[in-house]
């Protein structure tokens, strides 16, 4: 089983601010939130989960969710990088920091069946347990099967260099360049 991380790595960008902008074309009227993302910024900046969860605070006032992730994924499917889709398997899994209900959709659409990501509720931008970020990567695999030792995780961050805990080999992305690391 090959673990990658998502965002930068199988997925050109950040898929949550990625839907954000998405949300506000489609959505103009989220944009009243602003003020009160940026003053969860200037206080939680040093915090990444609360950080998250204030910055999603447009999701309390966004309309047809269901309906505008599934959109978001019709426009934003060609962002998954080629030399992803042409070394996909059946039993990748995937484990991002990225919301839940945006990474779901993502690997349905991609035939993955398994994956972990941040559990963000959608409808309140609440995160139910840890920002799934370095060390809870790990934790999260862990619980998933606690037996489980990766051939190999991809990443574009170092913050995730922890999986070399549960995997034979880690591999830097950055771009469409891959380097193992030792």
């Amino acid at each position: 089983m090959t673990g990658y991380d998502f965002d930068k790595t199988i997925y050109d960008g950040d898929c949550f601010i990625d839907f954000y902008f998405f949300t506000l074309l489609h959505r103009p009227y989220i944009i009243i939130m602003l003020p009160f993302q940026l003053l969860f910024f200037l206080f939680t900046f040093y915090n990444r989960k609360l950080l998250k969860q204030g910055f999603a605070c447009y999701l309390l006032i966004t309309i047809d969710k269901d309906i505008l992730i599934k959109n978001f994924w019709n426009v934003k499917a060609g962002k998954i990088k080629e030399w992803y889709l042409a070394q996909k398997k059946e039993d990748d899994i995937v484990i991002s920091a990225s919301p839940n209900f945006l990474i779901s959709e993502a690997c349905k659409r991609l035939g993955i069946k398994n994956y972990l990501a941040t559990n963000m509720s959608t409808y309140t931008g609440i995160i139910h347990g840890k920002n799934c970020y370095g060390e809870e990567k790990v934790r999260r695999l862990q619980e998933f099967d606690s037996t489980l030792l990766l051939d190999a995780f991809y990443s574009d961050s170092k913050s995730d260099f922890v999986m070399k805990k549960v995997a034979k080999e880690i591999y830097l992305v950055k771009n469409n360049n891959i380097t193992k690391i030792k």
